[in-house]
């Protein structure tokens, strides 16, 4: 997601694959991948767990963190660390252990050519670009994809439908949101490769937030981005554009995590959320959370307490 590029050398892909391959007849993602970079521990005493800069990540960081610390983990938190380029330094650098993340956004940073689309082949494309040290673990039923979105009023001006459509009339439109949202594959930088679609300006706005959504219904701006699990959508009758050509990979929520910090009490927990964890459990906990009402630390506890964990 632009939540959600960085390409790994030839020489170390083809590591991490020898790695991979050393597994015999286990299946590589059962249970969480390995990436290389050494033996995961038998035991873990304390982790530092990251985020990104948005309610959904800090949400779910809290979670980890609140079941970890229920299994006797000193969990220590880092959270809102800031854009994906960022926390994907922390987690590579060792500030972080552990980060919520999304499978189709972790496979784009690291490959940005990748090709897969459909769910599973993504999340198992994943080991084999991930540098040596770090693994995803089971990928959840939960997802949250990237949107690109108009009011309804643009979308039947122009006859919108799909984001092809905005090739013939993008030169007339302002583009908003995050500044990622203007570099990545997921978005303005995948639109005009995927869909040659242009736009007569881009205004620097938030990632799917209140200045995006205000920009976007004063007409300040025609065409940004939100995530599927934002209320902000329904809420204000706002248009999916379709994505024939796949520029948003499928995203479901993953933890990555480094292989020291991975011990067998680590990963069985975080599986056992994964596990548990829903679309709709995730829509709500966004909703809450981005109403500013509930703290993440908050919304995390009652989940948990609704879903329990053996």
């Amino acid at each position: 997601m632009f939540r959600r590029t960085f390409i790994r050398s030839a020489i170390a892909a083809t590591a991490v694959l020898a790695l991979a391959a050393c597994g015999g007849g286990e299946d590589p993602l059962g249970g969480g991948n390995d990436a290389g970079g050494g033996s995961a521990p038998d035991k873990v005493d304390s982790l530092t767990v990251g985020s990104a800069n948005f309610a959904e990540s800090q949400v779910l960081a809290e979670i980890y963190a609140q079941a970890l610390e229920a299994k006797g983990i000193k969990v220590n938190r880092k959270l809102n660390i800031g854009a994906r380029e960022l926390y994907m330094a922390a987690i590579q650098d060792k500030s972080v252990d552990l980060l919520p993340e999304y499978t189709g956004a972790t496979l784009v940073y690291f490959k940005k050519d990748a090709t897969e689309n459909e769910a599973e082949a993504v999340y198992k494309a994943i080991p084999g670009v991930l540098p040596a040290g770090l693994e995803v673990l089971d990928k959840s039923a939960a997802t949250d994809e990237d949107a690109i979105v108009v009011t309804p009023e643009t979308a039947q001006k122009y006859s919108l439908k799909s984001i092809a459509d905005l090739k013939a009339v993008g030169k007339d439109m302002v583009a908003g949101g995050g500044p990622e949202f203007k570099t990545r594959t997921a978005g303005l930088a995948g639109m005009k490769d995927k869909y040659g679609v242009e736009f007569k300006e881009f205004k620097t706005l938030d990632a799917g937030g209140p200045l995006s959504l205000k920009a976007l219904k004063d007409g300040t701006i025609q065409v940004t981005q939100f995530f599927t699990t934002q209320s902000a959508i329904k809420d204000n009758n706002l248009v999916v554009l379709e994505d024939p050509e796949h520029i948003h990979l499928p995203n479901n929520i993953v933890p990555l995590i480094r292989t020291d910090h991975k011990s067998p009490d680590v990963a069985s927990t975080l599986n056992g959320v994964q596990a548990k964890l829903t679309t709709d459990d995730l829509t709500d906990l966004v909703k809450r959370a981005e109403g500013g009402s509930e703290s993440a630390a908050a919304v995390a506890k009652d989940w948990l307490s609704k879903n329990p964990l053996s």
